[in-house]
């Protein structure tokens, strides 16, 4: 096995893990996307979702005016 190679399954190991420990199943509402990215590949490693809830109003995107 190679350095780069026991390098990278030892991230994918570790961002599994990460994703295992926080994420959440997305409910209704306001949630965050969290990706857990190898900064050396920049290679998406893991994606999970955390619930959030806020007292605030929810954010719009708001396009241009005519």
């Amino acid at each position: 096995m190679t350095s780069d190679l026991a390098r990278l399954m030892a991230a994918q190991a570790k961002a599994d893990e990460i994703a295992r420990t926080v994420g959440e199943s997305p409910e209704p509402g306001r949630h965050l996307r969290v990706a857990i990215t190898d900064p050396e590949t920049e290679q998406r490693l893991a994606t999970c979702f955390v619930n959030v809830e806020i007292d605030a109003p929810m954010l719009r995107l708001v396009g241009e005016a005519p």
